[in-house]
């Protein structure tokens, strides 16, 4: 369960909520940040989440602890209000009158004619790329390290044959029984072979704020069934982007890091090509002939929703990246277990006097000032 088994933060995220937190309310980024926190905690209360290795004092206390029913309803009603100030807007802006069958076809032409993946690139031309790494497999990892439980809230009920094609596609991302062949394990894999703890949430305390809205964006839209369209838009833009994604990390990491483990890019760049057309030809399709043109245009809005919370979160990757490599005081690398002795988080807009900022897993800035330079989406923590 690791360290979502407490909820201070949730606590401040109400009094933001209610205009009533002051420090930490003058940050707007800040403020935003908490309130992704909390949210991430509200979703992930629909999961069951069991440690890795059984407590001293014995797993029961714990779990229920964690699931104490004060507790959820707590977060359950905290939810509506978070959901209503940072999800509502993303989802508007994403509604428009485009039909579905064009939007489908220039979809697919845009992702398949796409430049190269923008932090690939990066990459290629960086220093301690092993590092910048890291820090993306632990931004990416809120998801993958569950990935597909948050869809699988969408296949429960009953819709007919495409809730069937949508299972086969989860069947799929876990394994089709198999654990070892679970998607959320090759991630594992890949992580520990990059010297990272592959503890679920291990590294909550460095999501940044892009990867927290990634994460919630997701969640809103399979954790409330009136949107069962635009979660096929979800799938339907998820699955066809990341057959290129996939691709281009797995090439990435066979020349760069030749001993890392790729299995879970692979996989992807492979499955994920039939799972574009069982999406198109048994979701998309029927759901459309059958309820028409209004349920085309949610899925659309499924869609454009997922590129573009995809594209922030890859967006402000690159910028903090590019950030960190740039700034006079980085030192790369971090000692220690990163969640020991945890400081204040701070933004970019945070007044910092010079006191040193750890950034994800990338390293110190050994003068926070520098910190001022780094996208509005960076979260830092102050160095003890």
């Amino acid at each position: 369960m690791n360290a979502v088994s407490h909820d201070p933060l949730a606590d401040l995220a109400r009094l933001l909520v209610e205009g009533a937190a002051s420090g930490v309310g003058e940050d707007a980024s800040l403020g935003a940040f908490v309130r992704h926190q909390a949210l991430m905690r509200a979703y992930q209360a629909r999961y069951v989440l069991l440690p890795q290795d059984a407590p001293s004092g014995g797993v029961l206390a714990p779990l229920r602890r964690h699931y104490e029913p004060r507790r959820l309803a707590a977060l359950a009603e905290l939810r509506p209000r978070l959901e209503t100030e940072l999800i509502a807007p993303l989802a508007s802006a994403s509604e428009g009158e485009a039909e579905i069958g064009p939007y489908v076809e220039t979809m697919l032409a845009e992702i398949r004619g796409a430049p190269p993946n923008r932090f690939v690139a990066f990459l290629a031309g960086a220093d301690h790329r092993e590092d910048h790494y890291r820090n993306f497999l632990v931004q990416s990892s809120p998801d993958l390290l569950a990935e597909a439980s948050a869809s699988a809230l969408g296949v429960i009920g009953e819709y007919g044959e495409p809730q069937s094609a949508l299972f086969r596609i989860l069947i799929d991302e876990f394994g089709y029984g198999a654990h070892g062949k679970k998607h959320a394990v090759l991630y594992r894999a890949t992580m520990r072979s990059f010297g990272l703890d592959d503890a679920y949430n291990g590294y909550w305390p460095w999501f940044d704020a892009a990867a927290l809205e990634l994460h919630n964006v997701i969640h809103w839209l399979f954790q409330n069934p009136g949107n069962i369209f635009r979660q096929v838009g979800f799938l339907l833009h998820a699955e066809t982007a990341y057959q290129r994604s996939t691709l281009a990390h797995h090439r990435y990491l066979r020349e760069f890091h030749p001993d890392a483990d790729a299995r879970y890019f692979g996989e992807h760049a492979h499955i994920d090509l039939h799972h574009t057309r069982m999406v198109i030809d048994e979701a998309v399709t029927p759901l459309v002939a059958r309820f028409g043109a209004e349920a085309g245009r949610e899925i659309v809005a499924g869609a454009e929703m997922t590129r573009a919370a995809f594209a922030r979160a890859g967006d402000s990757l690159v910028a903090i990246s590019q950030a960190f490599a740039a700034a006079p005081s980085a030192r790369f690398g971090v000692d220690g277990a990163p969640r020991e002795k945890l400081g204040r988080p701070v933004t970019p807009s945070s007044p910092i006097t010079g006191a040193p900022v750890r950034v994800g897993v990338l390293g110190v800035l050994a003068d926070g000032r520098d910190f001022a330079a780094f996208p509005p989406s960076a979260i830092g923590r102050l160095v003890p």
